[in-house]
């Protein structure tokens, strides 16, 4: 904008001017309370925030002025009456999000009034507050609260004279006294539950939304911004939307779902190559602390905890896609420097004595986010940034002037977009200044974020002079804070470099001549060597390997399949050692899950998941009778539309002659070559058959004092798809006995 802006006024509103600027747009003048020496940087890209443009000066005053558009001012609108409580909750959920969003990126708020809300023509919502960074700026949560009590009630919320503002329903008698409790907190209410900050009054109303049924219609659709914009260019990719797809997948796999294992379980096992680097990862040295060995997710998740195995999934999923491209060169040496930084910020979490480790790493590789997404989907543009960097041009201007955002912006708006945690979404926002002391675990977060991308910087710099000079630009904004002293931060540094070296490879992280990973070789004092194969620590194989088991059990003996003999068996003639070992590995480890405290579903899960990735079935699963309904009816599995086919799974226990009850009644292993076979064809029930089937299957009863308990159950969609050794058949016996044997323990009227 012109230093040479003219306004016109066209009228006042309380302490501001409706005014239209030369170029012909509407402009919001408000009191300029000495924040604007100059004219302003470019303030953050989001729907709800108006931008601040420029200044202007009414008879020797001066006022900022801020982009308008044509509506209603929400004062106007209030003086009609207060709004409805659906309509005032949805406006200040969105008004909120505006200003979460300028507060993340350390930009401070100024009077937050119902003359400075526009209710847009176009049915858009705008705010005029935000300030340029270093602005004293006034208490965000305040003036939110205040705003909330002014649409809910339709009067302000003013102090009697002992500074005690009226609850709502002394306005609204009517108003529910759950929400009347969040006002009242928000306000500063001591006799009622206490929000802290703009992300606790945000989560608070959308919980109550939520309960409402009302919460789907407060998220607004896509807009014009800058992250609009860029969001819709990346999802127009091949591969951004299944990017977004399976980091949400992970992402709302939450504490309070009742079978979260089986979830997260079932997200991992449908990415081959992401199975086994988790599992690979949980045998590594790096958490050898947690003790024992994994063979299967279902037992990493057992042994490492959910959080932990959530985390590493999620940077896998984001490093996975990230690198999965030809022209990554400089592209995977930014994942590699992100993947450095987030170990560095783990270091940091566990020096400080932060309870969630990954938590604090998977923030470290989010912070860099936007960069990453940059060189991903808009290599051009990056590349101009790295140019104008180089010649001297701060890296948030630059990014500014090519896509219209910061870095940080873009990674914080992607994050929300996929719904991560606000704590995650504000540890990626910078830190540009001395923080002060962390009260909540968003700011941990962001502190540890911040530090590590600090550190790895500093490392990775050319020459000794700018390592110093970075090492102590980090120590100087941050250390006190984190209460870590320069030798600290260097000693998690060093840490951190080992770990990046020893887990590099099995994240698929590739050395380059001059890249990052050479480059912590040579400071550790390491040669050089051509590619990570060589470099990584023992027991981290190729990409694709399976994860390295525990030691085989003892030798189990072959058992001849029982059965009748009407029933067609099929077994190869000889077994595979791959599928050997896996279920051997299974079978020690719930022999070790028995010895100890364990959840008999959990212990399932475990078997089940072994059958499923060892035998490469499509899907397996167990069944429990059904005392109710006289059947067995499956329960949780693996697999192909294993949803969908787990109620469809439903075996008749009355008199019929079919397979299915022969197999239950007579306690008899069956394995089925072709449910077409002309000998078994007329065995095959209607309801099996109207269940969308695999052609061949395994079925092993679960028969206790002679009472049928259920069945395990897998399947092929091809005649002849699963066919079994004798060693192999008799090692899956072997588990299903061991299942029988969990159910004693847990289930002892079984």
């Amino acid at each position: 904008m012109s230093h040479e802006t003219v306004y016109t006024l066209i009228s006042e509103a309380g302490a501001s001017w409706l005014a239209r600027a030369e170029e012909g747009h509407l402009a919001l003048l408000l009191p300029d309370p000495g924040v604007l020496d100059e004219y302003p940087e470019v303030l953050p890209g989001h729907s709800v925030l108006a931008p601040l443009e420029g200044r202007a000066e009414i008879d020797g005053e001066r006022w900022l002025a801020y982009r308008w558009r044509d509506g209603e001012r929400l004062s106007e609108r209030l003086a009609l009456g207060p709004l409805g409580t659906v309509a005032a909750l949805q406006l200040l959920l969105q008004l909120l999000e505006g200003a979460a969003h300028a507060r993340l990126l350390g930009f401070p708020l100024g009077r937050l009034r119902a003359e400075y809300v526009l209710l847009g023509d176009d049915e858009s919502v705008s705010l005029a507050a935000v300030l340029p960074k270093g602005s004293p700026g006034e208490p965000p949560l305040a003036g939110m609260a205040e705003l909330l009590f002014h649409t809910l009630s339709g009067q302000l919320p003013r102090r009697d004279e002992d500074g005690t503002i009226p609850l709502l329903s002394s306005f609204c008698p009517e108003i529910d006294p759950r929400l009347e409790a969040i006002v009242a907190g928000a306000l500063g209410d001591p006799a009622y539950p206490a929000c802290e900050h703009l992300l606790d009054l945000r989560s608070a109303l959308t919980a109550y939304l939520t309960e409402l049924g009302e919460l789907d219609e407060v998220v607004p659709e896509v807009d014009n911004s800058p992250l609009g914009r860029l969001v819709r260019r990346m999802e127009n990719t091949d591969d951004f939307p299944a990017l977004s797809r399976a980091i949400g997948a992970i992402n709302r796999i939450a504490d309070a779902d009742t079978e979260k294992l089986q979830s997260l379980a079932t997200v991992i096992l449908r990415d081959f190559s992401l199975t086994n680097k988790v599992l690979r990862l949980a045998n590594s040295a790096s958490y050898s602390q947690f003790g024992g060995g994994a063979s299967t997710i279902s037992r990493a998740v057992m042994v490492l905890g959910f959080d932990t195995v959530k985390s590493l999934a999620m940077t896998l999923v984001l490093i996975e896609h990230l690198t999965n491209r030809d022209q990554a060169g400089a592209l995977k040496e930014e994942v590699a420097r992100a993947f450095f930084a987030s170990l560095i910020s783990r270091k940091l979490a566990e020096r400080c004595g932060y309870r969630d480790l990954e938590e604090a790493r998977v923030a470290g590789m989010f912070h860099l986010l936007g960069r990453m997404l940059t060189l991903f989907y808009f290599h051009r543009e990056a590349q101009e940034i790295d140019r104008l960097v180089a010649q001297g041009e701060a890296e948030t201007f630059a990014a500014q002037r090519l896509i219209g955002l910061s870095y940080a912006e873009l990674g914080m708006g992607v994050a929300r977009n996929w719904h991560l945690p606000d704590r995650l979404v504000s540890s990626m926002a910078q830190e540009n200044s001395k923080p002060r002391p962390p009260r909540h675990d968003s700011d941990w977060l962001r502190l540890f974020a911040n530090a590590g991308a600090g550190l790895m910087a500093a490392t990775l710099a050319e020459g000794e002079p700018a390592r110093f000079k970075g090492f102590l630009t980090v120590r100087d904004q941050l250390g006190d804070v984190l209460r870590l002293s320069e030798r600290e931060l260097r000693i998690a540094v060093d840490e951190a470099s080992r770990e990046t070296l020893r887990e590099a490879g099995v994240f698929g992280l590739e050395a380059q001549a001059d890249g990052v990973l050479s480059r912590l070789r040579h400071l550790a004092g390491l040669p050089s060597l051509p590619g990570m194969a060589s470099q990584t620590a023992a027991g981290v194989g190729s990409e694709d390997a399976a994860a390295p088991p525990p030691s085989p059990a003892a030798s189990v003996p072959a058992a001849e399949l029982a059965g009748p003999a009407a029933l067609p068996l099929a077994v190869r003639d000889s077994d595979r050692p791959e599928v050997v070992e896996a279920l051997a590995s299974c079978v020690q480890e719930v022999a070790e899950t028995l010895v100890g405290e364990f959840r008999l579903n959990d212990l399932l899960r475990m078997i089940l998941e072994t059958l499923y990735r060892a035998l490469a079935v499509e899907r397996v699963l167990i069944a429990t009778r059904s005392v109710q309904r006289n059947a067995v009816v499956g329960r949780f599995g693996f697999g192909t539309d294993i949803e969908q086919f787990l109620p469809r799974f439903t075996l008749p226990l009355g008199d019929s002659e079919d397979m299915f009850r022969i197999t239950l009644v007579k306690n008899a292993d069956v394995l089925i070559e072709d449910i077409d076979s002309p000998s078994i064809r007329e065995r095959i029930p209607d309801w099996f058959r109207r269940s969308g089937p695999g052609r061949t299957f395994l079925l092993m009863p679960v028969v206790i004092d002679r009472k049928v308990v259920g069945t395990f159950y897998a399947d092929h969609s091809q005649p002849g798809g699963l066919v079994l050794g004798a060693k192999e058949l008799a090692l899956c016996k072997t588990l299903r006995n061991q299942a029988i044997l969990a159910i004693r323990q847990k289930t002892p009227n079984a």
